[in-house]
């Protein structure tokens, strides 16, 4: 279990850093912009996971042009039930600080479990 746990952080540690070059490369300090993200394959690890995606996304409203959000989010392919939390919210310049946090992988490899008992498997869609 601590082997797992080892590489799920390094996992994470991971797709930190490679958002974090997406955002500085590809997110404009205003307007926006297509959705940033990280996904990883975390079906080895056997915490009831098949993925987990680090993204940011935009606000699309007029008069919220600098906003961000930055998230985390569980899958389990092929079931289409997920989780997703917001982790992060601000200018880009915010994201791109609350990813260079320090805590940050401890805080998200503590949501994994969160994120795993979210998932509503008998979830079913609003329109049938």
């Amino acid at each position: 279990m601590a082997e797992d746990v080892r590489q799920l952080e390094e996992l994470i540690r991971k797709m930190i850093d490679s958002l974090q070059k997406q955002v500085v490369e590809k997110v404009p300090e205003y307007g926006t912009f297509d959705v940033v993200y990280e996904r990883e394959d975390v079906s080895d690890l056997n915490i009831g996971l098949s993925h987990l995606i680090l993204k940011v996304s935009n606000v699309r409203f007029e008069g919220r042009e600098t906003e961000r959000f930055l998230e985390f989010a569980a899958v389990n392919y092929p079931n289409p039930y997920g989780a997703e939390m917001v982790v992060g919210f601000g200018s880009t310049q915010d994201i791109i600080a609350k990813l260079k946090e320090e805590g940050l992988v401890d805080l998200l490899t503590k949501k994994v479990k969160s994120l795993a008992d979210e998932i509503d498997y008998n979830e079913s869609h609003p329109y049938g």
